[in-house]
């Protein structure tokens, strides 16, 4: 994998299918399929297009984009974590140039960040009582980004959860007691980076914020342009909120399954949360501004 940036095909060239999943993953960071595994379970999956949205790194995008071929488009993108007061924002970002010297300066910067806090992470589970050495967590990532899937994944293999949903659940999400907060990242800083890179920038989950609204107000005026509406671990319900927000807001609905693969949890799996090509054409229009 490299950081070459892949030729993406023209705004008329997008897709003949009507369906795309805007939030994948891959072993480029905390996924379990390498880039092409990826295409080709899209692929299967039927889907005319993905986003490749991996935690902190651009590094799969070159490698999908080749095994991609003309059937399926892939969306060059990336995911990144911040941090607002007591909450976290995570912020999606579409038709990013994987070679901007910018956005890689950054990641690197990032990737530092992430590897001082998942030791934090295992000291803090060690202290109650789930002892966890670094260099374990550092394995289960190969060479990828390293983040909190990989500590559950090694949690999971030690015996002190079933699942990696429920290492999240009890342990590793916002709020739970092995929980350890970020460097201080404001969301809009990663909307102005996602700019600088030539992409745009989507809110992603968003009622992992604790308030999708006021969230969506306070990024707009940053430079939000979208609000992950459909997102694949949401009930009905939860989605026609968002749909409400984006509409009173002006924001694009997207959606996506933040599919990591098969084992990683059950709720999300590749094409759920899926969204129209059209959406990929109005989000391709706000980038090319």
């Amino acid at each position: 994998m490299t950081n070459a940036a892949p030729r993406v095909p023209p705004l008329t060239s997008l897709g003949t299918g009507p369906v795309a999943d805007l939030h994948t993953h891959t072993i480029a960071s905390d996924g379990l399929r390498s880039p092409t595994e990826l295409v080709a379970e899209a692929r299967a999956a039927g889907l005319s297009a993905i986003g490749l949205t991996d935690h902190d790194t651009v590094d799969g995008v070159a490698e999908a984009v080749a095994a991609a071929g003309p059937d399926l488009q892939v969306i060059p993108g990336i995911e990144l974590s911040a941090t607002a007061g007591a909450a976290e924002a995570h912020i999606l970002g579409y038709f990013v140039d994987p070679a901007s010297d910018a956005l890689l300066t950054a990641l690197a910067a990032f990737r530092d960040q992430r590897e001082s806090r998942m030791s934090r992470f295992a000291v803090r589970l060690t202290e109650l009582g789930l002892p966890i050495a670094y260099d374990e967590v550092l394995a289960e990532s190969g060479d990828g980004s390293v983040g909190r899937p990989h500590l559950a994944r090694v949690m999971v293999r030690r015996g002190y959860v079933a699942s990696v949903a429920e290492a999240f659940e009890r342990y590793l999400a916002f709020g739970r007691p092995g929980f350890v907060e970020k460097d201080d990242i404001t969301p809009e800083a990663c909307i102005a980076l996602i700019g600088q890179a030539g992409g745009v920038a989507v809110l992603a989950h968003p009622f992992s914020t604790g308030d999708p609204e006021r969230f969506a107000v306070r990024l707009k005026s940053a430079g939000l342009a979208g609000l992950e509406v459909e997102y694949g671990a949401y009930d009905e319900p939860r989605r026609a909120t968002l749909r409400d927000i984006a509409a009173r807001h002006g924001l694009v609905p997207t959606g996506g399954s933040d599919y990591h693969g098969p084992a990683h949890r059950e709720n999300n799996r590749l094409g759920d949360g899926q969204v129209p090509m059209a959406t990929i054409a109005d989000l391709a229009r706000l980038a090319s501004r």
